[in-house]
């Protein structure tokens, strides 16, 4: 049977970046979760929010309810970014916010070695976030930063960077006052020179990963 790839999108700022183009895309605020297949692979994409403004966002408490129920029922789900963190929540860990923000490209610390992973052992990896969580009780943390980085529960998967980034989306997230004020005190333009001169790899690096994931069986 062929399964499909769809993308979660939680914020239509925040699309699928590097990801193949063949994957699907649905917005989160227009599903009828009770429609979605377990046979599929799923990808969670971020978002500005946090998974804590769902009383503001209230798609996401119907999002994490389906998370709980999807990841217990061993669907194949990737989260990224705010995905990891409403997976986090879904499954008995907890989102919050951190002192700081995390931005940048910056390497991994492994706790584990799964050749899963070995594209982004030798390879910077791309964060822009204020939240963080802890991991639920169940999951098992494989690399991190000052924060957790990759987790794995049940079948389901968890990156809190961005391997997705492309040029495109970090214009479009970095051009508001907001952004520019709360990174006023970092070197964006020394993070974007990285991004400009790695974008292939960095796609390469994705695309690798995104071949090892859809072949990944638990």
């Amino acid at each position: 049977m062929n399964k499909s790839t769809i993308a979660i999108i939680n914020d239509s700022e925040v699309t699928a970046g590097s990801l193949p183009n063949n994957i699907i895309s649905i917005n989160a605020w227009d599903i009828n979760w009770d429609d979605l297949s377990l046979d599929d692979n799923y990808i969670i994409l971020g978002g500005h929010m946090g998974s804590y403004d769902d009383q503001k966002f209230t798609y996401l408490q119907e999002e994490k309810e389906w998370l709980k129920y999807a990841i217990n029922s061993n669907a194949k789900i990737l989260g990224i970014c705010l995905g990891s963190q409403l997976i986090a929540d879904a499954m008995g860990g907890a989102a919050f916010l951190s002192k700081n923000i995390e931005f940048g490209f910056k390497n991994l610390e492994f706790l584990i070695d799964d050749s899963l992973f070995d594209d982004f052992k030798n390879t910077k990896v791309f964060s822009w976030h204020r939240d963080t969580f802890n991991i639920p009780p169940e999951a098992t943390l494989i690399a991190k930063t000052e924060y957790p980085q990759i987790y794995s529960i049940k079948n389901s998967l968890a990156l809190q960077f961005h391997p997705e980034i492309k040029l495109d989306l970090f214009e479009n997230w970095y051009d508001s006052d907001l952004s520019k004020e709360e990174l006023a005190n970092y070197d964006v333009h020394s993070e974007l020179n990285y991004l400009k001169d790695n974008s292939q790899q960095l796609e390469k690096t994705m695309h690798n990963f995104f071949n090892k994931w859809i072949a990944f069986k638990n």
